[in-house]
């Protein structure tokens, strides 16, 4: 056999192993690659659907609950098809039946939030499906006009529910004698209605029963927490033009 032969049956059986190399490699990256952007999908679909299971649980909304389902199973089925096909068998990133179910038994009207901690959560959960409106749009799952309207109702119920829970801790605040925290509380509550941009029929009415909730704590109004001013000024003696008292009975002696 010649050196050029030698040369060429060596390079050959080479050449033929590398390629197989590369195209294995190549396979490999491609599968890799899927599974990240699954991955990423799954993530999503996984927080959207934590934000569904929320409104239901803060909301009785049906349409607004519907479509954002209708949006995760959308995902949930993009998740599938982006995986590699011998993992797509029975993948599912979640359930999306109990899902079903749990939107049959219905939604709850808004509930008070007790806390800061509950405050920011329900606010990460909402903002969530608001985010979610936008791919909607584009590929025309729901008219623009509709998500407008829903933009605003979730806007304004999150603001409620921010409002309710500040307007309770005042309540509690106030059937204390803690004035001054109830005070706090109700300024909060009216500071959240009134630097909010969106007007809704409710909205001047809320502002007008925080500022008598807090009227009352100090002029002796007659709401539900009473007042502090009120419990002060019957425990005053009664005392004549000249700062006497009337009672002959009652010591006059200052206390140090």
């Amino acid at each position: 056999m010649s050196a050029f032969g030698l040369v060429i049956s060596i390079t050959i059986p080479i050449l033929v192993l590398l390629g197989i190399v590369v195209f294995v490699s190549k396979q490999q990256q491609k599968k890799l690659g899927q599974k990240a952007r699954a991955r990423a999908i799954k993530d999503f679909v996984i927080e959207l659907t934590e934000a569904f299971e929320f409104l239901l649980k803060v909301d009785n909304q049906k349409e607004i609950q519907t479509l954002i389902l209708s949006r995760i199973q959308q995902l949930n089925d993009r998740y599938v098809d982006s995986l590699p096909k011998e993992l797509q068998s029975g993948a599912s990133a979640v359930d999306i039946n109990e899902l079903k179910q749990k939107l049959a038994n219905g939604g709850n009207k808004k509930s008070i939030l007790t806390s800061d901690r509950e405050i920011r959560y329900a606010k990460k959960q909402f903002s969530k499906i608001l985010k979610s409106f936008g791919p909607m749009i584009k590929s025309k799952m729901v008219s623009e006009a509709t998500i407008m309207e829903f933009r605003r109702y979730l806007r304004i119920s999150v603001l409620e529910m921010e409002v309710d829970s500040f307007t309770a801790q005042g309540d509690l605040a106030a059937q204390r004698g803690d004035v001054t925290s109830a005070s706090g509380y109700y300024k909060e509550a009216r500071k959240h209605l009134i630097n909010f941009k969106l007007q809704y029929s409710e909205k001047n009415e809320r502002i007008k029963s925080l500022a008598s909730k807090t009227a009352a704590l100090f002029n002796g109004g007659e709401e539900e927490q009473g007042s502090l001013a009120k419990g002060l000024s019957e425990e005053e003696p009664k005392k004549d033009e000249h700062g006497f008292p009337v009672d002959p009975n009652e010591d006059t002696k200052q206390k140090f």
